[in-house]
């Protein structure tokens, strides 16, 4: 063991040998560091940054309202998958909201003559009056944006389970054109301007 007098001169000797010998000279005057910026990220649920847009469909006020969305695999199940995320802080905080709740499984199939069947819990019974209408016109529209599907057959454990349209109950595959009522607000089109002289 070491006398006390020698190893307090020892301990910072080999301080400083361990500072000084990590290979970093010390400088006499600070240097700028430049940094390159963050690369910009769709913030929320919009996917990746980059990629192809699928276009699904909210809820403002009592009709539908359309959303873009970046995707990996523009398909139908991807599109389901983005719908079912719901809208960003942002989105809600314009008034955009969802009827869909957590009962909606997924995407089963399309078949050769454009329906998708989409598979449902018993939990979707569960909703109400107008959100169950719109929460199903919300899912019609979105994959109906696919190029593939035509209609949309809703299934509960593989079974046909009627839910509503415009005119009633119905267990056939639907379209947009059993959702009319809730179809999105029409774009204003521009007035044209008056002639000149």
């Amino acid at each position: 063991m070491l006398p006390p007098r020698v190893a307090r001169t020892l301990v910072p000797l080999v301080a400083a040998g361990l500072v000084t010998g990590c290979g970093v000279a010390p400088q006499d005057a600070p240097e700028p560091v430049s940094t390159a910026a963050a690369p910009a990220v769709e913030t929320g649920n919009g996917g990746p940054p980059s990629g192809p847009r699928v276009q699904v469909f909210f809820v403002r006020g009592a009709d539908l309202a359309p959303v873009a969305r970046r995707t990996t695999a523009p398909d139908p199940v991807d599109a389901l998958d983005l719908l079912v995320e719901g809208p960003t802080r942002t989105e809600a905080a314009d008034g955009i909201r969802t009827a869909l709740a957590p009962e909606v499984v997924g995407v089963d199939e399309v078949l050769p003559d454009g329906t998708a069947t989409v598979s449902l819990t018993r939990g979707f019974t569960g909703l109400t009056g107008g959100n169950q209408l719109l929460a199903v016109a919300q899912v019609v529209w979105t994959l109906t944006e696919m190029p593939r599907v035509r209609s949309v057959r809703f299934t509960v454990e593989d079974q046909p389970v009627e839910v509503p349209t415009d005119d009633g109950l119905t267990a056939q595959p639907v379209d947009r054109d059993d959702y009319r009522s809730v179809a999105p607000a029409a774009e204003p089109t521009p007035s044209p301007s008056p002639p000149t002289d």
